[in-house]
């Protein structure tokens, strides 16, 4: 693993903490955390048994580590994210949404692939969304340019990541004598 990607993921694991419950993975996979996000908010009167309204969002969040993202990864990436996240999500009355979110750092990126990455969407709703939906969300980090490509869904995922990979970048261009 790259030093640069070996930091930034650290980095990431850390600032994870704060709002996510993160489980490191160790199967030798590219999958390197799995991160566990839970909220639920409600309305009550006088008593908590009165509530008039509850609403609760979840997200999991896999963290990818590989050195060059193709296509073949791409997929791989995207149907392991599906596979082991659809089974998490349990709709109910209460139930708003679940996010499956993807970050994938990679050393380099194949054009296609970011391209394709672009694309990508699964949404599903439960029950005509009376007991909520699912969301699909990906954000790949090329550490060779700097640059976040994200799908459609993604964008909010990217901005929250494009802060940390650009001060970890320049730290890291820093500690090397680069500018």
């Amino acid at each position: 693993m790259s030093e640069l990607r070996d930091t930034l993921l650290a980095r990431l694991s850390e600032a994870y903490t704060a709002y996510f419950d993160v489980e490191p993975v160790q199967d030798g996979s590219p999958l390197k955390s799995l991160c566990a996000y839970h909220s639920r908010g409600s309305q009550y009167v006088l008593i908590k048994k009165a509530e008039l309204w509850a609403a609760e969002t979840h997200e999991y969040l896999y963290l990818y580590s590989l050195p060059r993202l193709d296509f073949t990864s791409l997929v791989e990436l995207q149907a392991r994210t599906l596979e082991d996240g659809m089974p998490r999500i349990r709709p109910h009355s209460q139930h708003m949404c679940t996010y499956l979110s993807a970050v994938v750092l990679c050393d380099q990126a194949d054009p296609d692939a970011l391209a394709q990455l672009q694309k990508l969407k699964k949404h599903r709703d439960f029950k005509l969304s009376l007991h909520g939906w699912m969301e699909f969300r990906i954000a790949a980090v090329d550490l060779s340019t700097g640059d976040i490509a994200t799908n459609r869904s993604g964008k909010d995922l990217g901005k929250s990541l494009s802060g940390l990979v650009a001060r970890e970048i320049q730290k890291f261009k820093l500690r090397r004598g680069e500018t």
